[in-house]
Parts: C-alpha cells; sequence; structure tokens
C-alpha cells in the first residue's frame, strides 16, 4: 500500500508530524493524545493517519480502530439526531482503542456536533484511548470551534506540515519514479521539483504523468 510510514519521504517540513505519528503508532495513548495535525492541502496528513492504521493494524490485530472524515461524522451524527438512533451512532465512535479524524476543521460553524464531539473525545481520553485529528489549521485558528475543544486538540502534541522544501521534493519525485519502475533524468527531476512547490499531491501527479508517458 502506498500510505505507509515507508513510503512517506521526511524532511525540515514535516519531521516533527512524521515522528509524533510513528510515536503513536508504536505506543498508543502513551505519546501524544491527542496528536494533532495541521497543514495545507496534499502536504501528507492522509498519508500519516493511514500509515499508522496500517502499523497498528499489523502490530495490534486486535485492536478497535475506526477512522472517519469529520464530514462522515457529521453527517452520520445529524442523521441520527433526526432518526432517533443517537445511541446506536455513539457506540462505535466511543468504544474503540483508537478514533482518527481527518478533517476536523469541518466541525468549523456545527454547535451540535461540536457539543457531540466533546463527549466522544472525553469519553475516549478519559479511557486512555488513543485520538488523532487532522486538520488544514492550528486549533486555535479554525474559526467558530468552541474554546474548550481548541484547549483539548493542544493537550497532546500540535504538529504542523509545512511545504516540502527543494531538497525533498526531488527525494519524492525519485521515490515515486521507482515506484513506476521508472529512472528520470536528473534534468527531469529537478524541473519538476523546481516547478511543483506547494502541493505533493500534484507532484505526484506530475511523475504520474511523465511514467506514464515515459512507457
Amino acid at each position: 500500500d502506498e500510505y505507509v510510514f515507508e513510503q512517506f519521504v521526511t524532511g525540515p517540513s514535516n519531521q516533527l508530524a512524521h515522528a509524533a505519528a510513528q510515536a503513536v503508532a508504536n505506543a498508543p495513548a502513551q505519546a501524544y493524545n491527542p496528536l494533532f495535525l495541521h497543514g495545507l492541502v496534499g502536504l501528507g496528513k492522509t498519508h500519516l493517519l493511514q500509515a499508522i492504521c496500517h502499523r497498528l493494524m499489523e502490530r495490534r490485530p486486535d485492536m478497535r480502530i475506526l477512522y472517519l472524515s469529520c464530514e462522515t461524522f457529521t453527517n452520520h451524527f445529524v442523521t441520527a439526531v433526526a432518526n432517533g438512533e443517537l445511541d446506536s451512532f455513539r457506540s462505535p465512535c466511543r468504544h474503540v482503542d483508537v478514533l482518527l479524524i481527518d478533517d476536523i476543521h469541518f466541525l468549523a460553524n456545527r454547535e451540535r456536533t461540536q457539543e457531540e464531539f466533546f463527549h466522544t473525545f472525553n469519553t475516549l481520553y478519559n479511557a486512555n484511548k488513543q485520538i488523532i485529528l487532522s486538520s488544514d489549521s492550528n486549533p486555535a485558528e479554525i474559526p467558530t470551534i468552541e474554546e474548550r475543544l481548541v484547549s483539548r486538540f493542544k493537550w497532546g502534541v500540535v504538529a504542523k506540515i509545512d511545504q516540502p522544501v527543494y531538497e525533498t521534493r526531488v527525494a519524492i519525485v525519485a521515490r515515486k519514479a521507482r515506484v513506476h519502475g521508472a529512472t528520470f533524468p536528473d534534468e527531469v527531476v529537478r524541473f519538476l521539483a523546481e516547478n511543483i512547490r506547494s502541493n505533493i499531491r500534484e507532484l505526484e501527479g506530475a511523475v504520474n504523468k511523465v511514467a506514464g508517458m515515459a512507457h
């Protein structure tokens, strides 16, 4: 699978996030709780969340892991409220060993969902279960998030993923090319790394395109 730790290229922009994610995967609820990763779109947050899941499933197959996007959490909650089925919504969220929520900034402006998530967070945290969250911004910068949630998001470690530096982008191009069984000339590697700076997903997409043309 692509989204494992071994396929994640580290550099100065993501070192803390990568190290914290590995620590949590190796010792859930003992290293950092919660783990809060934030950064712009396409820089590897979801990759790290999925890498944590893969490592846990490999080493601790008995663990109950729930991975949701915040949008899914919100939609399921709204449906449960409408159908009067809150208990059946809460049970799977609150009886896990590890809860991972992608794009937690989606809670902005959703008061009732924030309230629900607050209680879910407390239940898991008090039971010494691991919580892992990703967001496009720092906890304090998510608009209209209740202060009590913001403070909890900061209890463990908050790690930012920045845009990758040139050397990291070169390493990403080279690794992605190898996945395709291709070796790019140096000038092609340099051209891609120099011109696609902000988004790893775009960079990988460009590598896929060039590799496809080369075959």
